[in-house]
């Protein structure tokens, strides 16, 4: 159990990262490369995402490959949830969510959020845990 409430705690590290991407987004793609900010910010939020994985997953001690895919469905989860709280805060509620994921208005949150799903288990490959 201790091992969950870690990799929760790793996902919260992530929280002020998209914050931070968001405001990167806004205040300086969307003046410089407008048609490019929202694809490019969902790539690097995900790079963010993979980042946070390599460098505190394999902290994480006594897992085995189904702690790994446990580990990216729960972020996978709140992460979704965490976004759809911003779209009910806003009134956009769950068609808000939806739309997130359409890849043709160039948003790329099913990137971000395939790459909190996969991130854990990629960097358990990379690292050569089993």
């Amino acid at each position: 159990m201790k091992k969950y409430v870690i990799v929760f705690l790793i996902w919260v590290m992530i929280i002020p990262i998209a914050i931070l991407n968001g405001g990167f987004r806004e205040y300086v793609l969307m003046v410089h490369l407008e048609i490019l900010a929202l694809p490019l910010s969902g790539f690097i939020l995900s790079v963010c995402i993979f980042l946070v994985a390599y460098l505190f997953v394999p902290k994480i001690k006594g897992c085995v490959k189904r702690d790994y895919i446990l580990f990216g469905v729960m972020w996978f989860v709140l992460t979704n949830l965490f976004d759809l709280s911003s779209y009910i805060k806003s009134g956009e509620g769950f068609a808000g969510l939806l739309q997130s994921y359409n890849i043709l208005t160039g948003n790329t949150w099913i990137l971000v959020v395939l790459s909190a799903l996969i991130s854990p288990m990629l960097v358990m490959k990379i690292k050569g845990r089993k």
